[in-house]
């Protein structure tokens, strides 16, 4: 199928409003002339009629007519005028009504023998030549066989009038369409360019050049999306700054566990270290690198906002405790007492219970290399908020690392990879919840609202 060809939105613009602008004038024209002609009609008729009728009603050799047919009162069209013809369009006398003589009674003589008019009509006839528009009709003289009484009415005047209006409206037509064209180019054009600017920048964003645009609009919606690009431009740019600095990290930090690993294959392979021990380290490093990759996958797919989440509604508490149960055999080892501060009724909430696992996993690991020898778990409703605090009484945490904890790749005093936390925070902010952290010299609380 072939593809149509491309408009842009200005000729699409005044293209529409000038054919609407025309289309209306062009009704407006017909409706006038219609309306015009069936008024300059209507009149004539009921001239004509009424002077057909009065003949009609005078008895058979009745000569004492009046001067002039009567007519209705009132009638812009003018006096309707008679003459008596025969059959064969010969005038046979003028004089049987007293008129003036005028210029209409000639030209109308002029016009039935040049064009042969109906005499043997009952209705009103309309007739057009060079000399003028007329209405007529004819009635059988009562007094002769072969003669007619031919009444007209010269309709000239207001035809050349109508006329006169068709032509002052296809002037007031041009006139608009001339300046409806020029209107609409102007509001098209202060339209499209804003467009244009926008589509450059919008190319320059995909080219990687995110400076975002100053043009200031007067249109509030160009000036919307002005902004809304702007924004999504600022957010591009993080993330591109985010991605590098990921991968960067991603390579240094795999980049040790692999050389590591090689490093004592290599030993074993020329016997330069025990190979029980050269074991141990690899698959202690191995480990390491399976862990790495294993978040580092994860939080990519909470990135990409990954839709095989399945969100169904339970208690948090009890996924909560399953995750500190996984802990149990570690806490006992070390001497470490858990302490749990859980509402009396269940916290009901809805989430996918892998992920949210995966968070409290998270902040309980992180807990568990800094406290001393407790660790706090709450889990409450409150003032219609799901809290989530997990807290350990170790030294706390540096001031001066405090802004830095939930950024990826950055390692504590005794962190692992430095991307458990920032995996907590992506996965409460999926929620649209927030984590906060309170440090001091006697511990640290990270708390999730939810």
């Amino acid at each position: 199928m072939r593809e149509r060809k491309k408009k842009s939105i200005k000729y699409r613009l005044v293209s529409s409003v000038a054919i609407l602008i025309a289309s209306i004038f062009v009704l407006i024209s017909i409706a006038f002339n219609l309306l015009i002609s069936e008024y300059i009609k209507y009149n004539a008729t009921q001239v004509l009629t009424e002077s057909r009728q009065y003949i009609k009603d005078i008895p058979n050799n009745n000569r004492e007519m009046p001067v002039e047919p009567k007519r209705p009162d009132k009638t812009p069209t003018g006096r309707a005028e008679a003459l008596v013809v025969t059959s064969n369009y010969e005038v046979i006398k003028p004089e049987l009504f007293q008129y003036n003589t005028n210029t209409d009674l000639t030209a109308f003589i002029e016009i039935i023998k040049k064009e042969k008019i109906n005499l043997y009509t009952d209705q009103v006839e309309k007739i057009t030549t060079d000399s003028g528009t007329y209405y007529y009709t004819s009635v059988h003289d009562k007094n002769s066989i072969n003669s007619y009484i031919v009444y007209f009415i010269n309709m000239t005047n207001l035809d050349e009038f109508k006329n006169s209006l068709s032509s002052i409206l296809l002037a007031v037509m041009i006139l608009a369409l001339i300046l409806t064209f020029y209107v609409t180019y102007i509001i098209s054009t202060r339209i499209t360019d804003p467009i244009k600017d926008l589509s450059a920048f919008a190319k320059r964003i995909g080219e990687g050049k995110y400076a975002s645009i100053k043009d200031e609009f007067q249109d509030l919606e160009l000036h919307d999306l002005k902004e809304s690009m702007n924004e999504t431009t600022k957010k591009l740019e993080e993330y591109d700054t985010e991605q590098r600095v990921f991968f960067q990290n991603v390579s240094h930090e795999l980049r040790t566990p692999l050389q590591i690993i090689k490093t004592n294959a290599e030993g074993i392979e020329y016997n330069l270290i025990d190979k029980n021990k050269a074991s141990s380290i690899i698959r202690d490093e191995t480990d390491k690198l399976s862990e790495l990759v294993e978040d580092i996958i994860y939080l990519s797919r909470l990135e990409a906002r990954s839709n095989d989440m399945v969100y169904k509604e339970g208690d948090l508490r009890e996924t909560l405790s399953y995750t500190v149960e996984r802990y149990s055999t570690v806490f006992k080892k070390k001497n470490i007492s858990i302490i749990y501060d859980f509402d009396d009724y269940p916290v009901l909430f809805k989430y996918d219970e892998k992920s949210i696992e995966r968070a409290f996993h998270n902040l309980i690991s992180n807990a568990l290399r800094y406290t001393k020898d407790k660790i706090i778990i709450t889990c409450k409703n409150q003032e219609g908020r799901i809290i989530v605090r997990v807290a350990d009484n170790g030294t706390g945490i540096n001031k001066e690392q405090l802004p830095n904890i939930f950024d990826r790749f950055y390692k504590g005093e005794k962190g692992v990879h430095g991307i458990g936390l920032s995996i907590v925070k992506s996965i409460v902010t999926s929620y649209n919840g927030r984590i906060e952290v309170d440090t001091s010299p006697k511990g640290s609380t990270f708390t999730l609202f939810l």
